[in-house]
């Protein structure tokens, strides 16, 4: 296990340590306090997860070292979140309270693993990050740290962890005031930050990969008052300003994986090329498709690991999409009793993630099941999009559990299923319910002495 680093005074024997840097407010303030005021060597790293470019990849790279970083890495996630990450949870089903996609708590994962690797490239021993000691970020890093250095492909010799915002000196330059004071102190440093906010309203903090938007803070703390007009629409339109007519996204599957989308209009004509080969792509064009519509925004209040509940506003429109997909796909070729189980095991397994225990044994457990389950999802399910709404209309699959002839109504004789049969099947069936039933009547009679 790592030990906890208390913040080291300029005095002492400077350490190297890698940085999660993002560029933003929060990341460029800790940089600059790590560096000026407590004379560490930084090593910034920022992960494309997905993000827009313009946010922190070649700006991050510039900006950390005019900060003083001493190197700084950028390395493409994109496809390790979507494939072993992402991927899993959408065929999990892991919602969290039954409505978060998880899109922040996914990408904390391959974010945090990467960080040790580039630790271990820069010969340094301490790993940072900037996540709050309110929140669920923290939890993700630090567990993914400690976990994983027992790994020997990625374990650093001495590792210590460095969270300034839970050190005391740390706090008392910050911990009054928060975002709020760290602009002030960039600005009184000459470093130009961005201004926060909706049309020069409260500010609020945005994370952004290709899974999802994230929209929390001040603007957003009050659950009472409506996120309209306080939300930049980042990944989808305002679904009441959505196209009028729907479109209808057809998504194919192969072994549960989405491997090709392809938009077509009510008639059944494709409307654009579709989109084939891995999940990234498909998952790119869903992104486009179902944002197009409006589809995916949730307003929700949660319950974080630490027990504070709070408001975020999540833009997820391809997520979305994929999702009602796939669990369509599902319904044609697993079992019912197998369906039930995923229903009750998902919220268990979201909340696992959410709470930093991707590397737990539950789930790894759920994971290694997914091989073996996964096999017979293959087809494809239509998905209509329209103003805020994704419903599956359709749906095939070679491996399809459904057989007409047997399912229909009309006809009741020649098939698998004798009706006739149904008689003792009934019977047999409700048994225990009327053993049940009796026995709580007989119960009420007062016992007999032998």
């Amino acid at each position: 296990m790592a030990a906890r680093l208390q913040s080291a005074p300029v005095t002492e024997q400077r350490k190297r340590a890698v940085l999660a840097f993002s560029g933003g407010l929060d990341s460029s303030a800790i940089l600059t306090w790590m560096v000026k005021e407590q004379g560490w060597e930084v090593v910034t790293f920022t992960a494309n997860v997905g993000q827009r470019a313009s946010d922190s990849l070649g700006a991050a790279a510039e900006r950390s070292k005019q900060l003083g970083a001493i190197a700084h890495e950028s390395v493409d996630l994109r496809r390790e979140l979507v494939e072993h990450f992402f991927v899993p949870a959408l065929q999990l089903r892991a919602r969290l309270e039954g409505r978060y996609l998880l899109g922040t708590s996914l990408a904390r994962y391959p974010t945090a693993r990467e960080a040790m690797r580039v630790a271990r490239k820069h010969r340094a021993t301490v790993l940072s990050h900037g996540a709050t000691g309110k929140g669920n970020d923290q939890v993700r890093f630090e567990t993914t740290w400690l976990v994983l250095n027992a790994d020997p492909d990625l374990h650093i010799p001495g590792m210590e962890i460095f969270s300034p915002w839970k050190e005391q000196v740390f706090l008392d330059r910050f911990g009054n005031g928060g975002r709020v004071t760290m602009r002030r102190y960039l600005t009184a440093m000459g470093i130009p930050v961005q201004a926060g906010g909706t049309e020069g309203e409260d500010p609020y903090s945005q994370d952004e990969n290709i899974l999802h938007i994230s929209s929390e803070g001040v603007a957003l703390e009050r659950p009472e008052e409506s996120h309209v007009g306080r939300v930049l629409y980042t990944k989808l339109v305002d679904p009441t300003a959505a196209a009028a007519e729907p479109e209808f996204a057809r998504v194919f599957f192969n072994a549960g994986v989405p491997t090709k989308i392809q938009i077509e209009d009510a008639s059944g004509t494709i409307l654009r090329r579709p989109v084939e080969g891995d999940a990234l792509a498909v998952l790119d064009e869903a992104n486009a498709a179902a944002g197009r519509h409006g589809v995916g925004i949730l307003d929700m209040v949660e319950t974080r690991y630490v027990g504070i509940k709070s408001r975020g506003v999540y833009e997820a429109p391809g997520h979305t999409l994929l999702l009602e997909a796939h669990q369509d796909l599902e319904s044609v070729v697993l079992d019912g009793p197998l369906i039930d189980e995923k229903l009750a095991e998902a919220p268990i397994l979201a909340r696992l993630i959410y709470n930093g225990g991707w590397w737990s044994q539950q789930v790894r457990k759920a994971l290694a099941g997914l091989a073996e389950e996964q096999k017979v999802v293959n087809g494809w399910s239509l998905v209509r999009l329209y103003r805020g709404s994704a419903t599956a209309v359709a749906r095939w699959s070679p491996n399809s559990l459904y057989d007409p002839q047997l399912s229909s109504f009309e006809s009741m004789t020649g098939t698998a299923l004798d009706p006739q049969k149904a008689r003792g099947f009934i019977d047999v069936q409700a048994l225990h319910y009327w053993a049940a039933e009796r026995s709580r009547h007989q119960s009420r009679e007062p016992a007999r002495r032998a």
